[in-house]
């Protein structure tokens, strides 16, 4: 699933990893930094479905399971994304993670399922208590 964090005029640089722990904290990305713009930045990804062709979607909301601290100590930063569909207003939450690969950078996946049913529950307890 390819993903940009982009403002509205279209400028990047900004890693996906630190806007998801942004949104997770702030619930938002801010404005672009580069001079004079200002514009809203936004995380985007297109998915691919076999026979169906893609979908793109916006980064909504993010849940994370352990806190920066906690993912640095465990090398693996589990998260929940809220994801809404551009064309159609429908959302899908998406179970995400990064992981700090053997040179010790930190390295995106697709979660496995590796999340034990606690964990689950407390991601999932999370997100229900930001929505209410």
């Amino acid at each position: 699933m390819p993903s940009v964090v982009v403002c509205d005029q279209g400028h990047g640089g900004f890693s996906c990893r630190e806007a998801a722990i942004l949104l997770a904290k702030s619930g938002s990305l801010g404005s672009c930094q580069r001079k004079g713009c200002g514009a809203r930045r936004r995380y985007l990804l297109t998915q691919e479905y076999p026979g169906k062709g893609s979908a793109k979607f916006e980064l909504e909301r993010v849940v994370r399971l352990y806190t920066d601290e906690e993912a640095a100590g465990e090398g693996y930063d589990p998260m929940l994304f809220l994801l809404r569909r551009q064309v159609a207003d429908e959302c899908r939450i998406w179970l995400f993670y990064w992981t700090l690969n053997r040179h010790g950078a930190w390295h995106v996946g697709q979660f496995p399922p590796l999340l034990s049913l606690d964990e689950f529950r407390r991601l999932n307890d999370a997100l229900l208590s930001e929505w209410r």
